[in-house]
């Protein structure tokens, strides 16, 4: 069975401070976004926290450009929310599926023995 948005609750698109102002920069939206790192991390931390209180299990997926440039260039989208979006939750579920096949590869003791 394939994980879905519910193994990993929500994915959030996360960015490292040096890349922020490359990225908000040929992002076709920017004007929705804010182009201070310092407001946009203090937001997104706002969002982390909320969905952590609500009991979600927040993943933070971290933006690299020349990576996420690639995956635009590859599935011909534009850089806009919907695109880092689905970005983001692709990477989610794709974390998601790895630790369920190195768990699943986990086996138990097949029996108990007293020492």
């Amino acid at each position: 069975m394939k994980p879905s948005a519910e193994a990993y609750g929500i994915a959030v698109p996360w960015y490292e401070e040096e890349d922020f102002t490359l990225l908000w920069g040929m992002s076709l939206d920017r004007n929705e976004v804010v182009p201070d790192y310092k407001t946009w991390h203090r937001n997104a931390s706002a969002v982390v926290n909320e969905n952590l209180a609500r009991g979600r299990t927040v993943q933070m997926v971290t933006i690299r450009p020349e990576l996420f440039l690639d995956w635009l260039f590859e599935n011909r989208l534009k850089n806009n929310a919907e695109a880092r979006k689905r970005y983001v939750e692709e990477l989610a579920t794709a974390r998601a599926e790895l630790i369920e096949s190195d768990l699943t590869a986990i086996s138990p003791p097949t029996t108990i023995t007293d020492q």
